[in-house]
């Protein structure tokens, strides 16, 4: 009976490890994707570490090498060595495109003149964490009776941007703690 249950004790500790090593393996791969952006192995590790903490600090799915789907919308990262985030799934998207904010959507940017990571945001009165605290930009490309909502850090709803289209290239983060498209 000793041996029975050892046995059994075995495959059970066998199958628990396996399932681990499956949970942990089964996260997409994106090193092609980033190897296809033109980086090298250093930097895509480095972005796959960045998108790896940004995973855990806005939450969501990494879907791409440097896309967030977030609660909300999707979070682009910068790529190493560019200024502005960009799709990577568009064939024979220019190396250093400048980020466009699509027609019905509020875009959050962490840099000045639209640079660094672009936050896209299309769910109406959902308002999402913005983890920047200093001076980035945005842009409300909505119809002209949207307006975009910056909220507190108690959630409060402290300024309505004008209707689309509207932008600011220097727009102060340290008082917006939440940020809803309409």
């Amino acid at each position: 009976m000793g041996k029975v249950v050892v046995a059994l004790m075995m495959v059970l500790a066998a199958c628990v490890a396996t399932v681990g090593s499956a949970n942990a393996d089964s996260r997409p791969d994106f090193s092609a994707q980033a190897k296809g952006a033109g980086l090298s192995s250093s930097e895509a590790r480095a972005l796959q570490a960045e998108a790896d903490a940004n995973v855990a600090k806005w939450g969501g799915t990494q879907v791409a090498a440097n896309k967030i789907r977030v609660p909300g919308g999707e979070l682009t990262l910068v790529l190493p060595g560019e200024k502005h985030a960009r799709n990577l799934d568009t064939k024979g998207a220019p190396r250093a495109a400048a980020s466009s904010c699509p027609y019905t959507y509020v875009c959050a940017y962490s840099g000045t003149n639209f640079t660094g990571e672009e936050l896209r945001l299309f769910t109406c009165n959902y308002p999402v964490r913005i983890y920047w605290n200093t001076t980035g930009s945005w842009k409300n490309n909505q119809r002209a009776g949207l307006s975009a909502k910056f909220y507190d850090s108690d959630e409060i709803l402290r300024w309505t941007s004008p209707g689309g289209y509207s932008q600011d290239t220097a727009a102060d983060w340290r008082w917006v703690w939440y940020l809803s498209p309409c």
